[in-house]
C-alpha cells in the first residue's frame, strides 16, 4: 500500500464516538503499567531491571511471537501490586474504564479470576475473592456514569487451579445482578494432546454443568493453542455459548462447517493470536479474516493491552491492514453486542445505540 501523501496527524476535535464492543479482555491484563509502577514503589515491590518504568514495560510487552507461558510471564510484576488490594482494584476497574471509553468501546465484558488477586496465605484481615469482586463493581458502577459506557464482569476458571472451580460459580450467582453476567475458563492449553480423550478437567465440567443449572452464562478458552477438539468438547461437554480464541477449530473442517452452521460466537483476539504462537506468523490466512469472508460469527477483541499494547482501535487497524474493511469491523461489532451476555431487552437497547452512532435507521 502506497504511502498517503496527506496522512496525518489526527485532525479530529473529539473523543472517538462510543461505537465498538469488546466480549474478550482480561482486567488484570489491562492493568496500566504506570498504576503498577507507582503501587510497586508505594510497597516496596522489586521491579524487573533498573526498577525504572521503561524496564517494567520491557519486561511485560511483547513484540515478538512467543508461546502463551511467555505471553503471560509479565504478570509476574503486574499482579503484586495491586493483589489483595481493593482500593487498588476499585482504581484499576475505574482507569479501565476510561482506558476502553477512550478507544470507543461502548460495551465490554471485562473477566477476571478474583482467586488470582488474594493473598492465598492471607489472615483474618486479608481481602477475600468477594472482597475483590465487590471492588471491581464498584470501579465499574463509576466508569458507566463518568464514561458512559456500559460493562459487564465474568469470571474465570483457571486450567490446573481446580480448587477455585465451583466458588467461581457461587461468585458468579452472588453477583448475578450486580454486573457479573457468566463464567470462563481460562489457561494453558499448549500440554494438551490432540488424541487426548478429556480436554478439560473434570471440577471443569462439573463446575460448568452447575452454572448451566443456575441458568449462568459460560464461554470457553478453547482452540487457542490446543487443538480443534478443545472446541468440539467445550460446545458438547461443557456447552459453552460462545468460543474465546478458536482459531484451531479451522484444522477440523466438519466442525468448522458446524460452528458456521449453529453461528457459534469466537472471541478472536489477532494481536495475541500472534504473540502467543497461537497463529504463527507462517499462517497466511489468519483465522480472524477467514471467519470474516466466511461470514461466521466472530467479534474483534484485544485480550491483554497490557501484553500487547494494543487496544480495540489497533486491532481495527491491523486488521485493516490485512484487508477487512469496515464493512467487517461494524458485523463484528453487531455480533458482539448479538452474542454477548445481556438479557434480551439490554441487547435491544444495546443494539439501537450502536445502531444510532452508526446513523443506520432502520425505520
Amino acid at each position: 500500500m502506497p504511502a498517503y501523501k496527506f496522512h496525518g496527524p489526527k485532525r479530529t476535535q473529539k473523543k472517538i464516538p462510543l461505537s465498538r464492543a469488546e466480549l474478550h479482555i482480561h482486567l488484570d491484563g489491562s492493568v496500566r503499567l504506570s498504576t503498577v509502577w507507582e503501587l510497586s514503589k508505594q510497597k516496596n515491590i522489586k521491579l524487573p531491571g533498573n526498577g525504572s518504568i521503561a524496564d517494567l514495560e520491557k519486561a511485560v510487552k511483547l513484540s515478538e511471537p512467543s508461546t502463551l507461558a511467555g505471553f503471560l510471564s509479565g504478570f509476574q510484576y503486574t499482579s503484586p501490586p495491586i493483589t489483595g488490594d481493593v482500593v487498588a482494584m476499585e482504581r484499576v476497574a475505574l482507569e479501565f474504564c476510561e482506558d476502553i471509553s477512550e478507544h470507543g468501546v461502548l460495551y465490554v465484558e471485562a473477566r477476571f479470576c478474583p482467586h488470582l488477586l488474594v493473598h492465598p496465605d492471607g489472615g483474618e484481615d486479608s481481602a477475600t475473592p468477594d472482597d475483590i469482586i465487590e471492588a471491581v463493581l464498584r470501579g465499574f458502577e463509576k466508569g458507566e456514569t463518568e464514561f458512559g459506557i456500559t460493562v459487564r464482569t465474568l469470571l474465570c476458571c483457571i486450567r490446573g487451579l481446580p480448587q477455585f472451580d465451583k466458588d467461581i460459580v457461587r461468585l458468579a450467582d452472588k453477583y448475578r445482578d450486580k454486573g457479573v453476567v457468566g463464567i470462563d475458563v481460562a489457561g494453558d492449553e499448549g500440554h494438551i494432546e490432540d488424541l487426548a480423550h478429556a480436554m478439560f478437567d473434570q471440577s471443569v465440567i462439573e463446575t460448568f454443568d452447575e452454572a448451566r443449572k443456575l441458568k449462568l452464562n459460560t464461554t470457553a478458552h478453547a482452540g487457542e493453542v490446543g487443538p480443534a477438539a478443545c472446541v468440539e468438547q467445550a460446545l458438547d461437554v461443557l456447552k459453552a455459548k460462545r468460543i474465546g480464541h478458536g482459531y484451531r477449530v479451522l484444522e477440523n473442517p466438519k466442525l468448522y462447517e458446524r460452528c458456521l452452521k449453529e453461528g457459534v460466537h469466537f472471541e478472536t483476539c489477532p494481536t495475541s493470536s500472534i504473540l502467543t504462537g497461537a497463529q504463527p506468523t507462517d499462517i497466511f490466512y489468519h483465522a480472524t479474516v477467514k471467519f470474516a469472508e466466511d461470514g461466521a460469527n466472530f467479534s474483534i477483541n484485544s485480550d491483554d493491552p497490557m501484553v500487547t499494547g494494543t487496544w480495540i482501535e489497533h486491532e481495527y487497524e491491523l486488521l485493516r491492514s490485512w484487508g477487512l474493511n469496515e464493512t467487517y469491523i461494524t458485523r463484528s461489532n453487531f455480533n458482539a453486542i448479538r452474542s454477548s451476555f445481556l438479557d434480551e431487552s439490554e441487547k435491544k437497547a444495546m443494539i439501537k445505540k450502536l445502531c444510532d452512532v452508526n446513523h443506520i435507521f432502520l425505520d
